[in-house]
């Protein structure tokens, strides 16, 4: 009970911060911020609790509608499963239809200061079989097929899915397995791997919300409103995508327009984030991004996006949502 006692009350002051200083004080704010909590304990409790043992893995999805955090791109499906450097696994799947995907060993999360992205590679340099199977080996030592090698410092495996043409793109399941374990159930619940991964769980919980209300505060502090930054990688992200920012201010009378040329690229949309949660809002529900499949692109190559509070009867338009706090738009390019 101690575990758990100190598991609820971590949870309690961190939600209590919400009503300190730094935190947005509109209502409609601080219940989307207490909502946000709740998202990311639905995550880290799945995660850590459900399947936080390397020895026993298996796929999470996360960044759904109900459970996002950092910017997450609605076109995307993510999945984790938690790894060590100690065992050797087996990813396989059916990945017939599948645009792309990027697949890497992630030392963490950027709340978490573990910035480290290791043997990061593409569908596309790996042999697909010709029905679409697919299989991966993860370890030390070489393997013949389609192999990543496994890092000390890497304590998660992930994978990007993209989604750019909806009616046809596919994400399929992928599966995971430690190498010697095959078929193995885990072992039954054990009182003392219950209390650590409760303060995994919690721990992640704490940093996440932190972590990501001072980041857009202070982005939006050095932020020029309504100008574009120009698109570069993040530390703990991919190297190949590139993300655009731009944090505007409008008034309800006000619209923007952001202008560029179609992107070279695989794969690239537009994607409207909340401040200071970082979210990508409704996606289930309501119009927040454009993929480079659904988005219109005018006679003269160009792409012309626009943000107001009401529908100027123009292609490519975002609602600006109704909150006290300014908003980030990220147009994401990804090589």
């Amino acid at each position: 009970g101690t575990a758990w006692h100190e598991f609820c009350d971590r949870l309690k002051a961190t939600g209590d911060r919400i009503l300190g200083e730094g935190y947005p004080t509109e209502e409609r704010d601080r219940a989307e911020g207490y909502r946000y909590l709740t998202r990311l304990l639905s995550y880290a409790v799945r995660m850590e609790v459900e399947a936080g043992d390397p020895a026993y893995p298996t796929m999470c999805r996360y960044e759904e509608p109900h459970t996002q955090w950092g910017g997450p791109t609605p076109d995307n499906t993510y999945l984790r499963a938690r790894v060590s450097a100690e065992h050797d696994y087996r990813v396989w799947g059916n990945v017939a239809g599948m645009r792309q995907a990027i697949f890497s060993l992630q030392e963490g999360d950027m709340q978490m200061e573990q910035y480290g992205v290791f043997s990061e590679q593409s569908l596309d340099d790996y042999t697909v079989g010709p029905n679409g199977e697919f299989e991966l080996w993860i370890s030390r030592e070489p393997r013949d097929g389609n192999w990543m090698p496994m890092h000390d410092d890497a304590h998660f495996f992930q994978v990007r899915v993209y989604n750019s043409d909806w009616a046809n793109d596919v994400s399929p399941a992928l599966h995971i397995e430690r190498i010697g374990a095959e078929g193995e159930p885990p072992p039954h619940l054990d009182a003392g791997d219950l209390a650590d991964s409760l303060e995994r769980a919690v721990h992640w919980v704490e940093k996440s919300a932190l972590y990501w209300n001072n980041y857009t505060r202070a982005a939006w502090k050095h932020a020029t409103p309504n100008t574009v930054n120009p698109a570069k990688s993040t530390p703990g992200g991919a190297d190949n995508i590139l993300y655009g920012t731009c944090f505007w201010q409008l008034e309800e009378d006000e619209a923007i327009v952001l202008e560029c040329e179609k992107p070279e690229a695989e794969y690239w949309n537009f994607c409207s984030h909340t401040i200071p949660w970082l979210q990508s809002g409704d996606f289930a529900n309501r119009q927040v991004s454009l993929s480079g499949h659904q988005i219109h692109v005018d006679t003269d190559g160009c792409i012309r996006v626009v943000l107001s509070a009401r529908d100027p009867g123009v292609p490519n338009f975002f609602m600006k949502p109704p909150s006290a706090l300014q908003g980030h738009n990220k147009p994401i390019i990804v090589d």
